[in-house]
């Protein structure tokens, strides 16, 4: 059986951890990620002999997914991706832009900051979605 004082030493030292990992995530900017069309469709819907109206809102993108997979690859010692738009310090809306005629081989990452008072603070605009990121959080690194 281990002796008290190893037992209190252990404790201790967990608890320290737990204080310093909490301090560290207190420290970072708290983001939530978004684009800006969110998945939508509407129409008539008819089951059998029932008639309605069928709407969907909301969801998440694959790109969205992948953004946010991005900004914890990019810089996790800067922000924690938040699912709570109320707990956010910012929210970071990426939009991919879609083929384009002229120049087909070449799309842009379009990236908006907006503080919680909904204030644009940055906007930049990049061909790489990781190029993107990178500069946000470069962003939020110089703001900390």
């Amino acid at each position: 059986m281990p002796n008290a004082r190893f037992c209190l030493a252990l404790l201790v030292s967990a608890l320290l951890t737990v204080s310093l990992a909490a301090a560290a995530e207190a420290d970072k900017v708290r983001i939530y990620v978004t684009e800006s069309g969110a998945v939508q469709a509407s129409g008539e819907a008819q089951v059998g002999e029932a008639k309605g109206f069928l709407a969907v809102d909301g969801g998440v993108s694959r790109m969205n997914t992948e953004v946010m997979r991005l900004f914890l690859e990019e810089c996790a010692d800067t922000v924690v991706v938040t699912a709570d738009r109320e707990a956010a310090d910012y929210l970071v809306r990426i939009d991919s832009e879609g083929m384009n005629p002229t120049t087909p081989f070449v799309k842009s990452n379009k990236v908006a900051v907006f503080d919680r008072n909904q204030d644009l603070v940055y906007s930049d605009r990049h061909r790489l979605r990781k190029n993107a990121v990178k500069r946000t959080c470069a962003m939020f690194e110089a703001r900390r």
